[in-house]
């Protein structure tokens, strides 16, 4: 990894208000495009199946979906190049490839004539969706007393394409639509990625940090420390049980990723929930997302972390049990489905968020970017394990039971939480060495 030396100078350069505000739309829609492309094609599995793998009894074709799908999630495991590829050809260049490779590998897999092509265009999209561009040029564009509440704005505009789902699920996917309908999931992101990444190319600037990089030979790309002693920073012996621990619940929590994957696939073989439910689940657990990152950020500042940790470790097994039995109710299934489904969201999301928080304000600044990238690489190797585990799963006992399993193993967290966590409220991040 490389880092900018950043120091004011003559040739620091400065943005205008109009340019900020409309570079804060631009950036809106990026992550609009980004949140819709990465979750929408999880909520129409069911069709995927009917269209490609319905020769195959309902657990067989699961089993073979989550084998092409952690096929593809090995795709993520190259996100972590992108800060040293931001770095080494500029931020304006990897989020005009990031956004336009969205719209382009969105594109492609509406030409899919079976589950390979689709596994493989998949794996090329997870290329490109986990770049995340627009927090480097929202922090080096932004006023140093505006960071937070820009990269707020940003996320608010994220929350469109959360919201996005449901409404294009409801309009394509009914109890009447073929299955190629799953298709008219990938318009949105066709027509809002590729025109998005041309009007990136035409009319937004490189971020002004790294303009001045480039223009003034007194800053440098400093090269930093080499990676094996980085990592001896990063487990020094001072920190290293917590940050193993919290790299094992990152692999943990990534393990119950299925149900966010494969869940509406599942909801589609019960009996007693049709299209218009699972559209009414899906609502729901967009709502619940944002919900879950809103209650995170207030209640992890009054309260702590380590009470939330432990809350949503408990809460995550409890709420895909109530998934299961919702399923496979006879009555009140789409009540206890949707409650199941948003406690499932708001614990799966909290989790996430206070893991990185908390791997954060473990470490010095020197090895924070490497740090959390490295848990990033922990978090995708969970999810490729564990649909390859409910691959073999359902094969043999069905999709509930892989669904259970690696909702309990969440409950491991606790004892690791309470003998190796400790609590980061409030902690100056200056002095962490």
């Amino acid at each position: 990894m490389i880092k900018m030396t950043e120091i004011e100078n003559e040739n620091s350069v400065k943005r205008s208000k109009s340019y900020l505000i409309y570079l804060l739309i631009i950036l809106m829609l990026v992550q609009i495009l980004d949140t819709y492309t990465t979750f929408s094609l999880n909520v129409v599995q069911s069709k995927i199946i009917e269209e490609f793998l319905s020769d195959y009894p309902f657990n067989t074709a699961i089993s073979i979906l989550a084998m092409c799908i952690a096929i593809s999630t090995l795709g993520l495991y190259f996100v972590f190049l992108n800060q040293y590829i931001a770095d080494r050809v500029g931020r304006k260049k990897l989020m005009a490839i990031s956004v336009f490779g969205m719209g382009f590998m969105s594109l492609l897999l509406t030409f899919s004539t079976n589950i390979i092509e689709y596994t493989f265009y998949l794996f090329l999209l997870n290329l490109f969706y986990g770049a995340d561009i627009w927090v480097i040029y929202i922090n080096e564009e932004s006023p140093k007393d505006k960071r937070a509440s820009y990269t707020s704005y940003v996320l608010l505009g994220g929350l469109v394409g959360s919201f996005m789902i449901p409404v294009c699920r409801s309009i394509f996917i009914t109890d009447t639509s073929p299955a190629t309908a799953w298709r008219g999931m990938t318009y949105f992101s066709i027509l809002l990625g590729i025109p998005l990444g041309i009007i990136i190319v035409l009319t937004i600037k490189e971020t002004s940090k790294y303009q001045e990089i480039k223009r003034d030979k007194s800053l440098k790309l400093e090269t930093t420390k080499e990676f094996k002693t980085k990592l001896k920073t990063l487990f020094h012996p001072s920190r290293r049980k917590a940050i193993i621990v919290l790299m094992a619940m990152a692999f943990i929590r990534a393990l119950s990723f299925i149900f966010l994957i494969l869940g509406e696939a599942y909801l589609s073989g019960s009996p007693y929930l049709n299209e218009h439910d699972i559209n009414m689940v899906v609502f729901a657990m967009s709502i619940t997302i944002a919900l879950g990152y809103l209650i995170t950020g207030i209640l992890a500042d009054k309260i702590g972390r380590k009470p939330l940790m432990y809350f949503y470790s408990i809460l995550l097994p409890i709420s895909l049990i109530m998934i299961v039995i919702g399923r496979n109710s006879s009555e009140g299934a789409l009540i206890i489905v949707c409650i199941g489904a948003g406690l499932a969201d708001i614990s799966f999301f909290g989790m996430a968020v206070l893991v990185t928080i908390v791997t954060i304000e473990n470490l010095p600044t020197e090895v924070r970017g490497t740090g959390n990238g490295l848990k990033t690489l922990f978090n995708a190797i969970g999810m490729t394990i564990g649909l390859i585990l409910t691959s073999i799963i359902t094969l043999h006992w069905g999709l509930e039971v892989a669904l259970i399993v690696f909702g309990l193993l969440n409950l491991i967290h606790v004892p690791l939480i309470l003998k190796y966590i400790k609590e980061t409220k409030g902690v100056d991040l200056s002095i962490i060495k």
